[in-house]
């Protein structure tokens, strides 16, 4: 691997997809869409099976069978992922009354924000983080500085905006 940054042609900043691969993948969609509340819905195109996605902010999010990526290994409890929570103490306690009940309470993480953790059926660990204005104020500086991934890309020549 090269340490010259200076031949790369970009560096990336936007994170695209989060891609979920499952033995059981309605079971998953059932802990995401049901209890979690992630809009997921159905999709197949292309040669893929049916599977289910969604976007979430700027990230598409998306659960498919193990049958869409063979000979790929599965890792129970290998991802770890993080979702923003607008109201905590409501959500943990509607999951514990349908028999999801959190890794540890929630605890503060910051000055203002808060987080705990459940596991999805595959084992996954994840995260619900209810982030306060510090943190909303660090992501409006973000996409002021270019971190924003509409604006960047509208921001580029239009002959950039072509597949190749």
């Amino acid at each position: 691997m090269s340490d010259d940054a200076a031949g790369r042609p970009e560096g990336l900043r936007f994170l695209s997809g989060i891609i979920l691969v499952s033995a059981e993948p309605a079971r998953l969609v059932a802990f995401y869409r049901d209890l979690l509340g992630v809009p997921l819905v159905e999709e197949q195109h292309d040669d893929t099976e049916l599977h289910w996605a969604c976007e979430l902010g700027d990230v598409h999010f998306a659960i498919h069978p193990e049958a869409d990526y063979p000979g790929e290994a599965l890792g129970a409890g290998a991802v770890k992922i993080a979702l923003m929570v607008f109201e905590m103490d409501r959500l943990v306690a509607w999951l514990s009354g349908n028999g999801i009940e959190p890794l540890y309470p929630p605890v503060a993480f910051g000055e203002s924000s808060r987080i705990t953790a459940v596991r999805d059926p595959d084992g996954n660990t994840v995260e619900l983080t209810e982030l306060g204005p510090s943190w909303l104020d660090h992501l409006k500086s973000h996409r002021a500085a270019g971190g924003d991934l509409v604006a960047h890309w509208s921001g580029r020549p239009a002959w950039h905006h072509r597949p190749t």
